[in-house]
């Protein structure tokens, strides 16, 4: 952790101070120009103290008492600082270039010293950027589902929210259960089946992502492909961040969905060299995923119940077949979406009844009904009084 120059440790090494020492008299100047670099090979070493004056960009100053690397400090730079005599240092640019100014005793005397090893200066870079999402979709998929396969240029991730998932990346074969996920890379051929007797929802995330191999960790890549990753707390809570966003209003949400993905990447990054344990799924939460997709349609359901919806209309609202759609409905709320639309509709044709404000086929109309005779049969069945009658029987003649 870098500190700063204007903390009470710093004052070994030297001071901030407020005002230029431009133009003082017995000092002279020289402005520098330095580009952003990781290694230091040697430092500073003045007889004299000597100001530092930051005149645009940021800088990281690498200091200490001895020339030794496993010793240096680092301290954040962007104002005016005195480094006192005898001290060793350098000045490294966290901006792309960063410009300063030098001043020293006119008969200032320095020396630059070697490092015994270099120092490597670790800047603050993205190594892993997420540059789009293509697409994310929530699957319910039931027993015996088969998807032959594809090959694409992008990178696939599949998070596994409920039941059991086969998957084949280039013959290779892994079973997928609740909270499990897996990453397929651009090129890869990969299929997806469920087993009989079984059904399975997962998360679909396909995205376009570049990642900078390092000299620490040259294999960061290949760690996170080929392999499933088991129930992780922060993923799962990323994941469930990630859905409940993607169907955010708010600004900016599209750049928030793409930091979320980029957490996640980096967490599986970080926990295949970690190789820790994989963390006890909490209860409670295997929900999260159907709960947030049911309530979106049964929001659109609600607010286009006066329309005649389809449940082909219903599929293609949210990229679901007809079977995961039945599916999605049999499992929160035990009906069919058919009989759900139908038992809204004459709810809200018996609430419109009691306001005395309509006739019966005023109601048909307005609630989307294909015909008034279709309305009161279908009335009749649900509530056994024709809606006629209903009115006769509720309202004051």
């Amino acid at each position: 952790m870098q500190k700063k120059t204007s903390s009470e440790h710093f004052t070994k090494y030297g001071s901030v101070y407020e005002h230029s020492m431009e133009g003082t008299p017995g000092y002279i100047g020289r402005d520098w120009q330095t580009p952003a670099r990781r290694n230091i090979y040697n430092l500073y070493h003045f007889e004299s103290e000597v100001f530092i004056e930051i005149k645009d960009g940021m800088g990281c100053l690498l200091v200490g008492s001895e020339p030794d690397s496993a010793m240096l400090e680092e301290f954040s730079i962007h104002r005016f600082i005195r480094i006192k005599p005898g001290v060793y240092f350098d000045i490294v640019s966290v901006t792309s270039s960063l410009s300063y100014r030098m001043l020293m005793p006119i008969d200032f005397n320095y020396k630059m010293v070697a490092l015994p090893s270099s120092y490597f200066f670790k800047r603050i870079l993205p190594r892993i950027r997420i540059s789009e999402i293509h697409g994310y979709y929530y699957n319910i998929r039931s027993s015996g589902y088969q998807f032959k396969g594809e090959t694409h240029s992008f990178f696939e991730l599949t998070f596994v929210d409920r039941g059991c998932l086969i998957t084949e990346i280039e013959g290779e074969r892994y079973e997928l259960l609740e909270n499990e996920l897996i990453l397929y890379a651009p090129g890869q051929f990969h299929n997806q089946s469920v087993p009989n007797d079984n059904s399975c929802s997962y998360v679909t995330i396909i995205f376009s992502m570049d990642i900078e191999q390092s000299d620490e960790h040259p294999q960061d890549y290949r760690a996170i492909l080929n392999r499933k990753f088991s129930y992780d707390k922060k993923i799962h809570s990323l994941m469930k961040t990630f859905v409940r966003e993607s169907d955010s209003v708010l600004p900016y949400t599209n750049s928030l969905m793409i930091c979320i993905l980029q957490e996640i990447i980096i967490r599986l990054v970080q926990d295949s060299f970690v190789g820790k344990a994989p963390d006890i799924p909490i209860p409670g939460l295997r929900q999260t995923y159907q709960d947030e997709l049911m309530e979106r349609v049964i929001a659109f359901i609600d607010e286009n119940i006066c329309e005649p919806i389809t449940i082909a209309e219903l599929c293609q609202k949210f990229s679901m077949s007809r079977s995961s759609m039945q599916l999605l409905f049999k499992e929160n709320i035990d009906t069919t979406p058919k009989k759900y639309i139908s038992d809204l509709k004459l709810s809200r044709s018996r609430d419109m009844i009691l306001s005395g404000k309509y006739n019966v086929s005023e109601i048909a109309l307005m609630m989307g009904f294909n015909s008034v005779h279709y309305f009161s049969r279908t009335f009749t069945q649900k509530y056994n009084i024709a809606p006629s009658e209903y009115s006769k029987k509720l309202l004051p003649q």
